[in-house]
C-alpha cells in the first residue's frame, strides 16, 4: 500500500520500517535538494613527476607504451605498464579502420615474411641504406629478424636461408609480397607471375610460394605488425653508432627475449608453441644452401676462358666457345662441361 510522506503517520512509518530518526526522515522529506556528497581531493599520479619526459620521448616518436614504461622504470617510476597506456592513450590518433578478419593456420604450414626500409646506417665513409627483414611462423608467431644493406634478389635467398636455420624447419607455404624479387606481375584479379629463378629457389628448399593480393597488406598482416613493432620496441633502443654486426646481434637477443612473452593473441608465448610448429614443418638442413647448387650458364671464350662476376677463370683449350655451368662451392667455385667439372678454383678475394 502506497503512503504519502506529507503526513505524521507517513513520516513515522518510514522511521519504523527503515529504523531512522524520525526527524532524519523528515529532513530528507521536505527538503528538495539531494544531499551531495563532499568533493574529494585530487590525488597525484605516479606519473606526475615524469610527465615531461614523457611528452618529450613522446614528440621524438617514441610512441610504444612497453618501452616508455621500461625506460622510466629505469629512472624510478614504480607504477604499472597499465598506467603508462592510459595516460598515453589520448595522444594517439582516433581514426576508423576497416576491420580485418584474423585467420590462423596449422602447425608449419604457414610463415609470412616481409622487407622494409630502415632508413641508414652512418659508416666513416658515409651512410648506406638499411632494409630489414623480417620472419614470422603463422602457428607459433615466432619471429626471424635481420638488417642488410640492400634488397637484391640474392640477399633475399640468403636471409631466406638464414630464417630456416634460425627456425630449423621450412614451412609449406611462405607469404611475400609482390617484389620483383618473387613476382614478375600480379594482376589484382589474375594469377601470379612468380621470378623464374625465385620459383627455382622455392622448389629447390620444398615451400609453395604465395604472394599477397595486390594493394592489399593486410593480406599479411601478422608480418606487417612485426615490422611496426620492430620501430616502435626495438629502434628506439638501438645506440646512434651502430655496425650491422652489432645491430643484428641486438635484434636476435631481443626477439628471442620477446618468444617468452605472452602473445596477444594467441594468449600464449611463443616458445611454448613451438614444438607444434617445428613438429609440422620440414626439417632444415643448414647445409642445404642455393648459392652451392645454382648453375650459372657461360660460355667460353676463343682464348679459353669463362667470365663471371667480375673475374676470368681459365677453361682447357677444347672447351673454346662451348657452354659451361658454373657453381659455388664452399671453397670457391666449380666450372661443369659436358656434366663433368673441368675447372675449380678458390673463393675469388673480391667478388
Amino acid at each position: 500500500m502506497m503512503t504519502k510522506f506529507g503526513n505524521k503517520e507517513s513520516i513515522q512509518a518510514i522511521s519504523v520500517a527503515t529504523r531512522r530518526d524520525p526527524k532524519t526522515i523528515r529532513k530528507v522529506v521536505t527538503d528538495p535538494t539531494p544531499p551531495t556528497a563532499p568533493p574529494r581531493r585530487a590525488r597525484g599520479s605516479k606519473l606526475d613527476p615524469y610527465a615531461s619526459y614523457l611528452a618529450e620521448r613522446w614528440d621524438q616518436g617514441c610512441h610504444n607504451a612497453q618501452f616508455l614504461w621500461e625506460e622510466l622504470r629505469q629512472r624510478g617510476f614504480t607504477g604499472s605498464l597499465s598506467l603508462v597506456r592510459h595516460s598515453v592513450a589520448p595522444r594517439r590518433s582516433q581514426r576508423g579502420v576497416e576491420p580485418t578478419p584474423g585467420f590462423e593456420t596449422e602447425p608449419g604450414e604457414h610463415k609470412q615474411c616481409d622487407l622494409a626500409d630502415f632508413g641508414a646506417l652512418v659508416y666513416p665513409d658515409g651512410p648506406r641504406k638499411l632494409y630489414i627483414f623480417a620472419d614470422t611462423m603463422g602457428y607459433s608467431r615466432r619471429m626471424s629478424i635481420e638488417f642488410v644493406h640492400d634488397p637484391r634478389q640474392d640477399t633475399w635467398f640468403q636471409r631466406l636461408e638464414h630464417a630456416f636455420a634460425w627456425f630449423g624447419c621450412v614451412p609449406t607455404q611462405i607469404l611475400s609480397d609482390n617484389m620483383t624479387p618473387m613476382v614478375v606481375s600480379h594482376p589484382y584479379d589474375g594469377q601470379v607471375v612468380w621470378n623464374p629463378r625465385f620459383k627455382a629457389f622455392a622448389d629447390f628448399h620444398g615451400f609453395r610460394p604465395k604472394a599477397a593480393k595486390p594493394y592489399r597488406a593486410r593480406t599479411k598482416g601478422k608480418i606487417e605488425r612485426i615490422v611496426s613493432y620492430v620501430r616502435q620496441n626495438f629502434w628506439p633502443r638501438v645506440p646512434d653508432a651502430i655496425t650491422l654486426a652489432d645491430l643484428n646481434r641486438l635484434v636476435a637477443r631481443w626477439a628471442e627475449e620477446r618468444d617468452q612473452r605472452i602473445h596477444g593473441t594467441t594468449f600464449a608465448q611463443r616458445a611454448d608453441r613451438w614444438a607444434a610448429e617445428a613438429a609440422g614443418a620440414t626439417p632444415y638442413d643448414p647445409t642445404h644452401l642455393w648459392v652451392f647448387r645454382e648453375p650459372w650458364d657461360r660460355k667460353v671464350t676463343s682464348d679459353a676462358f669463362v667470365h663471371w662476376e667480375g673475374h676470368r677463370f681459365a677453361m682447357p683449350w677444347e672447351a673454346a666457345g662451348h657452354h659451361v655451368a658454373v657453381r659455388r662451392t664452399a671453397s670457391g667455385i666449380a666450372i661443369q662441361w659436358d656434366h663433368r667439372v673441368v675447372a675449380t678454383y678458390d673463393r675469388p678475394t673480391a667478388a
